[in-house]
This record gives structure tokens, C-alpha cells and sequence, in this order.
């Protein structure tokens, strides 16, 4: 991974790790997160020459991350062990809740920019599933079963509420 500064024509860093995803702070500009193929989630600030954070998320690589849009200590990742994983940053030897639903690798989570605890999945198993984490009963809201090919990325619309896109390897 390279840290690069548009106002700077240097590199400021080269980090050499495999990273899967990177994912900015919504709320603090300086801070991002890295999945990375190592099973680790790291915590940086751009202020920082080290991460300020190593958490082992999960026994195989993590392939997303994403931040909660409403709560700065909330963090969402995605797995090759098929789950999701839900943590609060403050206190990171354990997830908050996991959520079981893929039946392959999860490749991408990313938080709902309408609700504190919905997200949404995608999975090699080409699956695309809606979350809420906080449910009392079952946290699957819903499951799509469109692609014919690996589900491979989404977003929400952040000026539309309830719309969704996702992007496979298949036409769709």
C-alpha cells in the first residue's frame, strides 16, 4: 500500500503488506482502516508512523472493512471464513456480534448511510444480503440471489433511502 498526499508530489509511505481494502474515517480525516491478507484490521493516523491499531478480526485474510457512518468506534469486516464481523474499535478482543448467512467468502460489508445498524454483504457464493446488526431476533433483513457470477462489490445511494446497487462478474 502507498500512503500518497495530492498536495505533496512524494510518496509519503510505502507499506508492505497485502492489503484487500481501505477504508477512510467518516468522521476524522487523518484516520482510515486497512483489511488486510494477514487476518488483521489496522487502525491508522495519517499523524502516526505506525498503526495505531492491530486487531486480529479473523482466522482467514479480511477482505473489506467498512466504518459505521453514525458511530466513530464502529467497524464492520468481511472474511474468507464466510462471516461478518461487527466490532467497537474501544474494545477490539472481541466482536460486538457475527453474522453467519454466506456460504462463501465474504467480499464486501459496507454500512448503510441511512441507519446506525444496517449494512450490507456481498459473497463469492453471489449472494447480496441486508443487515441490521441490532435486530433482537434475526439480523438477516433480506437476501438477493440475482448474480449468476461471484458478487463482488455494492453501495447504497446516499440521496436515496432503500436503493442499492451491486456489481458481480456476471452481466449484471
Amino acid at each position: 500500500m502507498c500512503l500518497l498526499y495530492t498536495a505533496v508530489p512524494q510518496l509519503l509511505s510505502s507499506l508492505q503488506r497485502s492489503f484487500c481494502c481501505i477504508c477512510r474515517s467518516p468522521m476524522h480525516g487523518d484516520v482510515f482502516l486497512s483489511a488486510s491478507g494477514d487476518t488483521t484490521v489496522r487502525l491508522w493516523d495519517l499523524r502516526q508512523p505506525q498503526p495505531t491499531l492491530v486487531m486480529p478480526a479473523h482466522p482467514f485474510e479480511v477482505l473489506s472493512a467498512d466504518w459505521c457512518k453514525y458511530n466513530e468506534c464502529t467497524i464492520a469486516t468481511g472474511s474468507i471464513d464466510k462471516t461478518i464481523k461487527i466490532w467497537d474499535v474501544r474494545q477490539p478482543q472481541q466482536p460486538l456480534t457475527t453474522l453467519f448467512g454466506h456460504s462463501y467468502a465474504v467480499r464486501r460489508v459496507q454500512f448503510s448511510p441511512h441507519a446506525e445498524s444496517v449494512l450490507a454483504s456481498c459473497s463469492y457464493d453471489m449472494s447480496v444480503k441486508l443487515w441490521d446488526y441490532k435486530a433482537p431476533e434475526d439480523a438477516l433483513l433480506r437476501s438477493w440471489d440475482h448474480h449468476t457470477e461471484f458478487a463482488i462489490g455494492l453501495d447504497f445511494s446516499l440521496l436515496r433511502e432503500g436503493l442499492m446497487a451491486s456489481a458481480g462478474w456476471d452481466e449484471w
